[in-house]
């Protein structure tokens, strides 16, 4: 994992490698220019907006928080089952230990994982409105 002092353009090339993608998959991926992303990886006063940084996010498989240096949410013992799109939902939405759980422990049939924030509160919404039918 990234040093938590590190800048976003370090860690941003640290996760690129060690996902193996170069900048030119980087780009394709991103739909972003390779000369975008070479200069976010170059340049310390780089300030990309939280949709590039989602999107980078994204396509490396990591966190916003984990290209920020920020501590993610950490809830659930099997990580690798859990969808990048939700740990940045949960830590937007600073969901508590329970939501994050049942979030986490949907199966999802491959290509309907959520894949925004908005679609992630849809459904807390959902399974919280429906917890009220089972308490009262």
């Amino acid at each position: 994992m990234n040093a938590p002092g590190s800048p976003l353009k370090e860690r941003l090339r640290q996760e690129r490698q060690r996902a193996g993608m170069s900048l030119a998959q980087l780009a394709e991926e991103t739909a972003m220019s390779k000369t975008y992303l070479l200069r976010l990886e170059s340049d310390a006063d780089a300030n990309p907006s939280l949709d590039v940084l989602r999107r980078i996010a994204d396509a490396l498989d990591v966190t916003v928080a984990d290209l920020l240096g920020a501590s993610a949410t950490r809830f659930v013992a099997d990580e690798a089952d859990v969808p990048p799109s939700l740990r940045i939902f949960a830590d937007e939405e600073n969901l508590s230990p329970r939501d994050f759980e049942q979030l986490a422990s949907i199966r999802w049939r491959k290509g309907e994982v959520p894949t925004s924030s908005e679609r992630w509160r849809f459904i807390l919404q959902s399974l919280q409105a429906s917890r009220q039918f089972d308490d009262g």
